[in-house]
Formats: C-alpha cells, sequence, structure tokens
C-alpha cells in the first residue's frame, strides 16, 4: 500500500507472513515498459513484528518531483511480493513564472469517498465494482486520494488469541504485551487481512495511489458514542482505542502524524469507591499527557468488538469498564480518576491517542479530523446543547489555529460524518431512540466553526462520509459540505437522512442550507436494491497554459482559483453532477 506522498517521498507499507522484514526497490520511469530495475534503488530493511501483526512501513526518499516511480517489494527471505505505482507532488520550481506564476502553483486531482462494506448484507459484496471504475477511469489522473471512514465493517471480531498464535507459528510465551492488554485486538487485525486479501480491486487500487484515511465508527465498532464523556458506561465506547490501535498498523500509518504519543495499554487495580488507579508495569511520568485522550477500562469479554446487539448488556462487561477523565499523575505507577470505581480488582485499561493531522499541496491545506476519539455522549432532544463537542476542545483549537496562521487558498476539512444533515437511520443497530452520527447533535460547536470560517474569507470544503450518499451542499458563500460514497455500501433511505428534499433549500435545525444535488433512496425501493456506489474527483485549477510556442508550457496563474467537484457514478464511471467553487471576489 501507499500513503503519504510529497514532492520527493512517499510512504510504502507492507506484511510479512511471519515476523521478519522487507526491502522497497525503486525506479523512475514514464511508462511500465520502460522500467529498468537494474538501474533501480533498494531501500533499508524494513522490520516487521508481531507487536504489529507483521506490518511494517518505510518513507522512500530522496524521489524525483512530478515523475511516476515503480516499485516492488522483497521479504526478507528473497520472496518477490507486489508492487505498483504512484507519482511524485510536483514542485513549485517545475512552473514558476517570475511574472505570471511567481508562486509555481499547478493543477491537480484527488479522489475521495468512504463506506466499502464487502459484505453483502450491508452492500454489494466483495466484488467491489466503484473500484473497477476507479482502476479504469481514475488510477492515473489522480495524485492521491482520501478514504473518508468505513474503508472497513466489522468482520471475524471474535477471532481468538489461539488462533491468531496457531497461525503466525509462534508460542504463547511470545504474545506481545498489546494483545495479552487487548487481546480483542486480534479480531481487528484478522478483519482488516480479510478485506484486504478478498478485494483484488480495492488491493490493486492502494499499490497505485498514495491514500489517506480517516477512520469512522466501523474501524472502531458500530455506533460508537460517548468515547469523550467521563462515566458513560458502553461496551462500543471503550473499545476506541482497541480498533484505533488496529487502525495505524493497516491503515493509520499512512496520514502525516501530528501527535506521536501512541495508545498506551495497561492492567489496573482499582478499588470500589476509589478514585486511584494503580499499575505496578507502568510509568506515567514518562507519558506525554498533552498528547493522550481520557482513559478506558475495557469491557473485557472475547464478543467487545463484534458488531452484535446481543451482546450490549451492561452486565456482562467488567463492572469498571467505562470512561474515566485523568485528574492527576500522583507517580509512576498510580492515577488518580475520575468517576470512582464501583468494584475492587484487576482490570485493562488503555490511554487513547490524538489522531488528527494535516498536509498542504500547493495552495489547499488539508484537515483530516478524528470525529469519535474525543466525542462526547449526545442526545437528540439537545441538538443545540451548549459546549458539547464531537472534537473535543483540543482538536477544535488545533484546527482553528492551524486555519488561521495557513496562508493556503482553499481548506479540505474531512470529517467522517455529515456536517449538515442528520443520520438517523438505526437499521436495528443500538440505541436506535438516540441514533445521529452527524453534526446535526452538535449543533453549538458546529456553529461556532461555521462563523469562525466565514471570518477567514476562503472557500471551506466540509468533506463528508458515513451516510451512504452523495451530496453537494452550500452553507454559506464561502463554505460547503461535499459527502462522497458510498463506494461499496447499501444506500440510505430518505428517511435516515431526516426526510431531506433531493434538492433545493432546507432548514433541519437552525440554519438554512441549500442542497444543490445529491443521489437519494425513496424509501420503497427494497434493501437489496438500494446498491449504488458512487465516487468524487476533485480538480484544483489554478493555473493555465499559455507557451509562446504550441508543445512548450508557460503557466499563468488565475486570479481567482477555481476548485471543481465531480460526482461519478461507481459502476459507469459516468458523470452525474459537477460544482465549482472559486477564491472569493
Amino acid at each position: 500500500m501507499l500513503g503519504h506522498v510529497t514532492e520527493d517521498s512517499v510512504r510504502v507499507w507492507a506484511r510479512t507472513s511471519d515476523a521478519g522484514s522487507f526491502a522497497v526497490q525503486y525506479v523512475e520511469a514514464n511508462e511500465a515498459g520502460q522500467v529498468n530495475w537494474e538501474h533501480a534503488t533498494m531501500s533499508e530493511q524494513v522490520p516487521t513484528a508481531i507487536d504489529n501483526d507483521n506490518t511494517g512501513w518505510t518513507t522512500l526518499t530522496g524521489l524525483t518531483p512530478g515523475k511516476k516511480h515503480y516499485y516492488r517489494v522483497w521479504a526478507y527471505n528473497g520472496q518477490l511480493g507486489e508492487g505498483g505505482s504512484f507519482h511524485t507532488l510536483p514542485a513549485a520550481d517545475q512552473y514558476a513564472n517570475p511574472e505570471y506564476n511567481p508562486l509555481g502553483l499547478f493543477n491537480y486531482r484527488f479522489e475521495f469517498g468512504s463506506c466499502a462494506s464487502q459484505n453483502p448484507a450491508n452492500g454489494i459484496g466483495p466484488s467491489l465494482p466503484a473500484y473497477d471504475t476507479l482502476l479504469r477511469e481514475v488510477k492515473d489522473k489522480v495524485l492521491f486520494a482520501v478514504m473518508n471512514g468505513d474503508w472497513l465493517y466489522e468482520e471475524a471480531r471474535d477471532y481468538p488469541v489461539d488462533s491468531w498464535v496457531e497461525d503466525l507459528e509462534i508460542s504463547a510465551d511470545d504474545v506481545p504485551p498489546n494483545v495479552v492488554f487487548a487481546p480483542t485486538v486480534v479480531g481487528v487485525w484478522e478483519n482488516y487481512k480479510i478485506y484486504m486479501s478478498r478485494a483484488k480491486n480495492l488491493a490493486e487500487w492502494h499499490r497505485h495511489v498514495p491514500s489517506y484515511f480517516t477512520f469512522d465508527d466501523h474501524e472502531l465498532l458500530n455506533d460508537i458514542w460517548g468515547a469523550g464523556t467521563p462515566g458513560h458506561r458502553n461496551r462500543r465506547a471503550v473499545f476506541r482505542d482497541i480498533g484505533t490501535l488496529a487502525w495505524y498498523d493497516y491503515l493509520g500509518w499512512a496520514d502525516p502524524v501530528d501527535f506521536t504519543q501512541e495508545v498506551s495499554f495497561g492492567h489496573a487495580q482499582l478499588e470500589a469507591g476509589s478514585g486511584i488507579l494503580n499499575d505496578d508495569a507502568a510509568n506515567f511520568t514518562q507519558i506525554d499527557w498533552e498528547q493522550t485522550a481520557n482513559l478506558h477500562v475495557h469491557w473485557g469479554t472475547a464478543t467487545a468488538g463484534v458488531d452484535d446487539t446481543i451482546y450490549d448488556v451492561d452486565e456482562e462487561g467488567d463492572p469498571n469498564a467505562k470512561v474515566y477523565e485523568v485528574l492527576e499523575v500522583i507517580d509512576d505507577r498510580t492515577l488518580r480518576i475520575s468517576p470512582e470505581a464501583v468494584a475492587t480488582g484487576q482490570a485493562s485499561y488503555s490511554l487513547g491517542r490524538r489522531s488528527y493531522s494535516k498536509f498542504t499541496v500547493g495552495n489547499a491545506a488539508y484537515f483530516l479530523l478524528d470525529t469519535k476519539t474525543h466525542r462526547e455522549y449526545h442526545d437528540i432532544t439537545e441538538a443545540d446543547k451548549p459546549g458539547l463537542s464531537i472534537l473535543g476542545t483540543e482538536q477544535r483549537e488545533w484546527l482553528k489555529s492551524e486555519m488561521a496562521a495557513s496562508e493556503a487558498d482553499f481548506f479540505f476539512v474531512f470529517s467522517s460524518v455529515p456536517f449538515m444533515v442528520p443520520h438517523r437511520g438505526a437499521g436495528g443497530y443500538a440505541m436506535a431512540d438516540n441514533k445521529d452520527e452527524s453534526w446535526t447533535v452538535f449543533v453549538d460547536e458546529r456553529e461556532k466553526l461555521i462563523n469562525f470560517w466565514d471570518e477567514l474569507g476562503k472557500p471551506v470544503f466540509v468533506m463528508t462520509g458515513d451516510l451512504h450518499n452523495s451530496y453537494s451542499i452550500k452553507i454559506t458563500d464561502q463554505i460547503w459540505e461535499f459527502c462522497s460514497g458510498p463506494h461499496n455500501s447499501v444506500n440510505h433511505r430518505l428517511s435516515d437522512e431526516g426526510n431531506r428534499p433531493k434538492s433545493g433549500l432546507w432548514k433541519f435545525d437552525k440554519r438554512e442550507m441549500d442542497i444543490r444535488w445529491s443521489t437519494f433512496i425513496l424509501d420503497d425501493i427494497p434493501r437489496p436494491e438500494r446498491m449504488h456506489p458512487h465516487y468524487c474527483v476533485v480538480q484544483i485549477n489554478n493555473v493555465f497554459n499559455n507557451p509562446l510556442k504550441l508543445g512548450e508550457e508557460r503557466w499563468v496563474a488565475y486570479e481567482h482559483p477555481q476548485v471543481i467537484f465531480q460526482f461519478f457514478d461507481g459502476r459507469t464511471g459516468e458523470l452525474r453532477y459537477a460544482e465549482t467553487v472559486s477564491t472569493k471576489r
């Protein structure tokens, strides 16, 4: 797989069948027929370890800007693995002109989408026809892609540690600490391996197109709410860090990292009626508390990560399993937490991490938000409750600070859940009476961000997923929401989306919006017939070629560059809709 790409680097990921290493051989070439592997460069060996389910990644550096490169992966035992190709980003000096394009701006495209269930009960199945279309129509036209959540849907989550040990041919004594503390992580690892091995077109896409990822609920556990609310007790909420650990091993490695503190796991000793947590193996004074999320005590059952409401039984989980706030680091081994424990005993726990980041391409800034780690528990009857947060204070202030300091002309803010349209269709899942995945139950925070963005005076594009339809929504003159998908999941009905109009003005809560276009599903369509995948290609138009002689190049910058959002049918590649937004006049 390919990840974060720049003008002179790209990340490459691989998994070996057992712990060892791999190396990446790479070479610059315009097309496959011109590849000469004798002139290729070989990377250093990249270790793979059972702690990460034998996965690993490296960054290839020193690449030529704006050029196509081919690569292949060699395992430590000499076995040749799969390879692919990619384009590095252009460099500004390749397009710069002192008079007409002093900043060296360039044009480029990227693809984005969401929601690619391979379960035939919840989507098209493992054939993933949209990826055949993407490979045919898009692969060689985009520089990167953003998969905006729900790449993974829950399967094999009850896969036991004994089977994992047997498959990896290791002894029980070799089981790493993260598996000891969080044994259900092996089910999530197995889930990823199933998805990667079963969908050949999906794997080919990721070998050729550098990708960025956000996680939504299914990478963790369906309908995971309240992971940021101390005192909240829920099986799904406290699976957060286990799912996050596996996500970094299989997808999250691809993103630039603004916060390096990883998820921390341990065994806690708790006493009923006490707010003291003790872990004799910990070193709490060495943790960077500026980079952690809150503390969770785990559910502790073998089915903790399975998406089935039969396991949402409060009595089955560890009595202390819930969300906690860390009030004080007393010493290396001891924390003061809130609320107090309700039972005496040992339990596995974790400290979450901050999983949001940013990158810049040309004159556009990209922000990959985390809408699950810090999300507070909502109440649909108090959707505009003051202070309620989906991002958490630290992430929200980080976003505002980074955007205010940026010189970018365009802002792309990736949220794995919808911004203006509710997602209230429960489909038989847990907590149906309080179902809403969207920012529409965090109206106070949403409105504060909209007001802040309006003050920037630049186009802000909120790029969303989760809702299995695509749409273009104008929020204000400068703020838009674009939802893209699903890539493969079953479409939602209009009734799942607050009975919104198919197009036109609509006011779901306190703010009116203009739904310019959308895909939609009427409620009379049977579930097996609701299989209409879509994807979006975004084109940034900064310059126009004005050569003095045909065949040459002289790139001239627009006074008002444009961004074109093009939505396509995932089965046929047919253009369904396009929206163009330019900088403010």
